[in-house]
């Protein structure tokens, strides 16, 4: 099965992902973020700037996805990334749904506020404060896309609330609903 964890920048996409690998003894985690950082050393990038907008990224996110679920059917794939875009996500899902039709869908909800103060304290780049700068400042301009995308999420996305429950509890519900055990 695949648990794709989707929510905006200081959603806590990393935090509890590392409690279900605490928790999930059989788990991959898919970090599609490094592809795309791959990928911007291969080929051109788009105005955007953003490798979500390659389609090349999307295919090898989709294809790596479905290899990982054929090739490990007894481990528990999970893969945090925030994909805002409703066609890109659409387009990487109906490719694992071909492999395999246990994709569970979990967004991580938090509100401008709250987002905002965590992203604001996180530091990425220590060593390189003017990177940091940027990355934080990235981070910040998209939480609007982020905030609408959760308004248009279907009824096949677990949606859960960060502000009331600790990166483990929200590992458990995960874990639960995706009915897998230590």
């Amino acid at each position: 099965m695949l648990v794709w964890i989707n929510g905006a920048f200081g959603a806590g996409k990393s935090s509890v992902t590392e409690q279900l690998t605490r928790i999930v003894e059989r788990i991959i985690v898919f970090d599609p973020e490094e592809a795309g950082f791959h990928l911007r050393a291969w080929v051109p990038m788009p105005d955007s700037g953003d490798f979500q907008d390659l389609a090349c990224w999307r295919e090898v996110v989709a294809r790596s996805c479905a290899a990982f679920v054929r090739h490990y059917p007894d481990h528990l794939l999970v893969v945090p990334m925030t994909v805002v875009n409703d066609a890109y996500r659409r387009e990487i899902f109906d490719v694992v749904r071909e492999e395999d039709d246990g994709l569970l869908h979990v967004w991580l909800s938090a509100d401008r506020a709250l987002l905002t103060r965590r992203i604001t304290a996180q530091v990425i780049h220590p060593d390189d404060p003017v990177r940091d700068a940027d990355v934080r400042a990235w981070r910040l301009g998209r939480i609007d896309a982020a905030l609408a995308c959760e308004d248009r999420l279907g009824a096949d996305t677990l949606v859960l609330p960060t502000d009331t429950a600790s990166p483990r509890r929200l590992a458990e519900r995960i874990a639960a609903r995706a009915e897998v055990t230590g």
